[in-house]
């Protein structure tokens, strides 16, 4: 799960009455129109959205060939979004270098094009990507076969022959049209949703101490949050990374509106039991402690967590499996500086350096005690590790989890 699919994604719903839940695993509508003739005969087209992704399906009563759709001669076909008073976001697929691309006012924005049948492109961009923002979104398609400017000069001149009548009119009945336009008149009215995330799909192991051996590191915190918790969101917005906070049940609700800026600000939340108690032995107990904390992370936030830290690193098969029957993952680590201890910051900062590699978890506190030496540190860590070419996520995208969305307005 990306930080900013986290934080805040888009997605799109041609269906102004459908519901939230319904768009996140369905695609739009198909929009039909009556065949025209030409090249590039578009009658068919659909928008909807899948795993944040918009995606747009165009079919042609005739094969969409790559000259057809060649950059330098004029080929593409143009999905436009209006959105009040902004100017329109086109988003434009053609064929340039040999390759299908995507483009924006000009620029190749990321994003997939494939041709499942030789009459249909299917293409998948973020929404972000076209600069589209929540709220009502009016869109259509328009779209120009390769040399369409010279087509249309030659059509001119055609007419301004002086040509009989008949002749004249013939000539207007078996005009090839090279421009199209669904609808013909008019827009397609759409949404652009809000995804909310609700939680997390543990995959894999059960238990794990670090993730794949990759250039990338999670930062995770533990036992808040707490007068200092909020320092530390404050501080990895400023940096552009996100972090895991893995809290303790009892301490949410007095400080809910921190555990919601959490999420909202692209970091990722965990269980860490209800009052930071060894559970190491498992029993029933210890259920009960996962599950109380996982009720009280969701009232506040509307999320439930799929990630648990055993407070102390104390567990058991038994607790691995109480854990895995909540639909959680148990999370250890690989990387501790002690910090808890307050050896310093600068003692923080050179231990986490020393014992990172690929796929680290690295074990910091935001609560539990005195923390302005984590803190401070902080910073320091993230860039000397950005210049070493590491990426921060959160453990959730370490670990290649999924994410539980629904769309809201």
């Amino acid at each position: 799960m990306s930080r900013r699919l986290a934080a805040l994604c888009l997605a799109f719903c041609l269906l102004p009455a459908a519901s939230a839940a319904a768009a996140t695993t369905q695609g739009g509508a198909t929009h039909k129109v009556t065949p025209e003739g030409g090249p590039l005969d578009l009658v068919a087209v659909s928008l909807g959205q899948t795993e944040g992704k918009l995606e747009l399906v165009l079919r042609s009563t005739k094969p969409i060939t790559p000259q057809l759709l060649a950059d330098a001669k004029g080929g593409q076909i143009c999905t436009v979004f209006e959105q009040g008073s902004r100017s329109p976001r086109a988003v434009c697929v053609t064929r340039r270098d040999g390759q299908w691309q995507l483009r924006l006012r000009g620029k190749r924005i990321a994003g997939t094009v494939s041709r499942p049948r030789e009459s249909e492109l299917r293409l998948s961009f973020e929404p972000d990507a076209a600069k589209l923002r929540v709220g009502a979104a009016d869109w259509y398609v328009a779209a120009s076969a390769a040399g369409c400017a010279a087509t249309k000069a030659k059509q001119a001149g055609q007419q301004r022959a002086p040509w009989s009548g008949l002749a004249s009119v013939l000539a207007s009945v078996l005009a090839i049209p090279c421009e199209y336009r669904l609808p013909r008149v008019g827009t397609y009215a759409g949404r652009v949703w809000r995804v909310v995330v609700t939680g997390c799909r543990r995959d894999g192991a059960s238990q794990v101490s670090r993730g794949p051996s990759v250039k990338q590191v999670a930062l995770t915190y533990d036992d808040g949050p707490s007068i200092y918790t909020a320092g530390f969101v404050r501080e990895l917005d400023k940096l552009g990374v996100p972090a895991t906070f893995f809290i303790v049940g009892q301490l949410v609700s007095a400080r809910s509106s921190l555990a919601r800026q959490i999420l909202r600000n692209g970091s990722m939340i965990g269980n860490h039991s209800w009052n930071h108690a060894n559970l190491g032995g498992g029993g029933g107990g210890a259920s009960s402690q996962l599950r109380d904390t996982n009720a009280a992370i969701r009232r506040a936030t509307g999320f439930t967590p799929c990630l648990f830290r055993p407070p102390y690193g104390s567990t058991g098969s038994d607790l691995v499996r109480r854990v895995r029957a909540q639909g959680m993952t148990s999370v250890l680590w690989s990387v501790d500086p002690s910090d808890w201890r307050t050896p310093g910051t600068g003692a923080i900062v050179s231990r986490v350096l020393a014992q990172t590699g690929n796929g680290a978890i690295i074990l910091l506190h935001d609560g539990g005690g005195p923390r302005s030496q984590t803190l401070a540190a902080l910073p320091q860590i993230v860039r000397s590790l950005k210049r070493r070419g590491y990426r921060f996520v959160t453990l959730t995208d370490l670990l290649g989890y999924s994410e539980r969305v629904t769309l809201s307005k």
